[in-house]
């Protein structure tokens, strides 16, 4: 009998356990900076990338670290964190970005392209910077087109298709990109040009 109560009240929380496992959330927090519909698309490449590489992607969105210093705050959460794994984490208010990762990761994606800030490099830094209307939709699209990057790297270097990936909407961003970078050079240069000919008028 005793044995009998045992199993009954162990099995709610082992069910609890799997399903847990089976719901992971690949978003670690996100203090409503994120929606509905990016967050799914997010958890949706992150779970696809875990389920066919074992390699959990993870990502931290706040408005700030309360003078908590990005690093600390990364290594304190990547504690609890399986290897392998990736943790992008971004604070508005402090204006900070980072990406760490577990040691067997450094060579399956490149770090420093991700968080380049020039247009034709960077995927996250050159969106979240651009000027617009809506700040908060830089915001998401600079966080959905990093994550999509990082998990894109990862899925290559393990010889694997994605079917959720974003890649070719990534390379449109960055034509784009690369079309306003390159165009407001041109201004300028043609604008220093004609106050030089001015000038010497």
């Amino acid at each position: 009998m005793k044995k009998v109560l045992k199993m009954g009240l162990f099995a709610p929380i082992l069910l609890f356990s799997i399903l847990s496992q089976l719901n992971a959330s690949f978003i670690l927090k996100n203090e409503n900076i994120l929606p509905k519909k990016t967050a799914d698309k997010i958890e949706e490449m992150g779970s696809e990338l875990q389920k066919k590489t074992g390699v959990g992607v993870y990502l931290i969105a706040v408005k700030d670290l309360n003078s908590t210093d990005i690093i600390e705050y990364e290594k304190n959460v990547s504690k609890n964190l399986k290897s392998p794994f990736i943790l992008l984490t971004i604070s508005l208010n402090d204006k900070k970005i980072d990406i760490i990762n577990s040691k067997e990761l450094d060579d399956k994606f490149d770090k420093e392209q991700i968080l380049s800030p020039w247009p034709w490099s960077g995927s996250i830094l050159p969106l979240l910077t651009a000027k617009s209307k809506n700040p908060k939709a830089n915001v998401e699209a600079a966080l959905l087109n990093g994550y999509a990057d990082i998990v894109e790297q990862i899925a290559s270097s393990y010889n694997v298709e994605l079917k959720s990936a974003i890649g070719s909407q990534n390379k449109i961003v960055y034509e784009i990109l690369k079309l306003f970078f390159y165009g407001m050079l041109f201004i300028i240069f043609v604008k220093f040009i004609y106050g030089r000919v001015k000038k010497n008028e």
